[in-house]
């Protein structure tokens, strides 16, 4: 199965989620070690100064980070469990409405991939910690995120 049509079921997975409905959130590109998604903010996002909403850049940053942790082991999801244990965030600059849709992008190397696949493989647990960028739409980073993802053998 090819990135895109993975990065297609992925995203049909995250959209049962009632958050994620709430907050618009698409994907925009899916590969191994690699996740872009993206949020075009609605007046129901915005703060008082009609920002987006802290809340849910950090749900984007979210999103995007624990795709990009299963992006190299979408085959071998039915042998782990997946889990967030923690998230950080830097607010950047504004993320003003007007200057949406906002896209954050999580990245990991391929060695990170390796060594993810070779613990579940040994159904070893393993901590990631998962960088994510928001930026808004003429590329002007707005956050800067990390999370852990938790992967571990799934309990039989």
């Amino acid at each position: 199965m090819d990135s895109a049509t993975m990065g297609e079921m992925v995203m049909a997975g995250f959209q049962k989620l009632g958050f994620i409905q709430f907050t618009g959130i698409e994907g925009v590109e899916y590969a191994p070690g690699r996740n872009v998604v993206r949020m075009a903010g609605r007046p129901e996002h915005y703060n008082h100064n009609g920002d987006v909403h802290a809340a849910l850049l950090f749900g984007l940053a979210e999103t995007a980070a624990m795709g990009a942790s299963i992006s190299g082991i979408t085959d071998l999801l039915g042998d782990t469990f997946i889990v967030a244990r923690n998230g950080r965030i830097e607010y950047l600059a504004r993320a003003k409405g007007e200057l949406g849709p906002f896209s954050a992008t999580s990245e990991l190397t391929a060695e990170t991939i390796e060594r993810t696949r070779a613990n579940i493989a040994s159904r070893t647990e393993i901590e990631l910690e998962v960088p994510v960028t928001i930026a808004d739409v003429t590329g002007k980073p707005v956050a800067s995120a990390a999370f852990t993802a938790v992967i571990r053998p799934r309990r039989k």
